[in-house]
């Protein structure tokens, strides 16, 4: 798990909390809900948790779309995906 600073943004709605947490080193950012009771320590933890995971997640489709192909024979790096879910055509 990383140990680097993190940047910490709350907005509070109603009973819960919206946080957005920053990777002071690369920028990377997440956010997750938590409820208003949630300790500081356990939200810290949740944050780093999350940027690692995705870190992890980001890495393991860098990999795996080198070397995936389509169901008809083209590169899937051929089929350009904007994060949305849908094919950009």
């Amino acid at each position: 798990m990383s140990s680097g600073s993190i940047i910490l943004e709350y907005a509070q709605i109603k009973n819960a909390l919206e946080v957005r947490a920053i990777d002071a080193d690369d920028g990377l950012e997440i956010s997750f809900i938590a409820p208003v009771s949630t300790p500081q320590e356990e939200i810290d933890l949740i944050a780093r948790r999350k940027l690692d995971w995705v870190r992890r997640r980001n890495a393991d489709r860098a990999t795996s779309s080198d070397e995936k192909t389509t169901a008809i024979g083209r590169h899937s790096d051929d089929i350009r995906r904007d994060g949305r879910r849908g094919i950009i055509v």
